[in-house]
């Protein structure tokens, strides 16, 4: 599924203003961007929990990511989720929306970087 984003969220990446890390290989932490307010969810799925959030600017380390639920916004839909880091290492995985997230359809990891387990939604 190929995703484009708005603008200004191209420009903005232009001017330096919001980044992302660039390609990821699935085990190494990678730093991604929200572009847009996005939920941390318990699964890759917007009928899962919430267990947090970012605002649009804020950066979040990444490892991985699968597929799940098609989520559309601004226009743009994607499936990809990605694994975000929680401070709580022995707590369950925790999920965002790809779509949210500035870069590409991965934003910016690698295909190879997806999870190994792709959890249930």
């Amino acid at each position: 599924m190929r995703t484009v984003k708005p603008a200004f969220v191209v420009a903005l990446a232009a001017a330096g203003l919001v980044a992302w890390s660039g390609s990821a290989t699935a085990g190494a932490l990678h730093t991604v961007t929200a572009w847009h307010d996005v939920n941390i969810r318990t699964c890759p799925s917007t009928a899962c929990g919430t267990a947090g959030a970012l605002v649009a600017g804020q950066q979040r380390k990444v490892e991985c990511w699968v597929r799940g639920e098609p989520v559309t916004d601004a226009g743009i839909t994607n499936d990809v989720w990605l694994q975000v880091e929680d401070a709580d290492e022995n707590g369950p995985a925790l999920w965002s929306s790809a779509v949210y997230f500035v870069g590409d359809e991965y934003a910016g990891l690698s295909a190879d970087a997806r999870c190994a387990d792709a959890p249930a939604r």
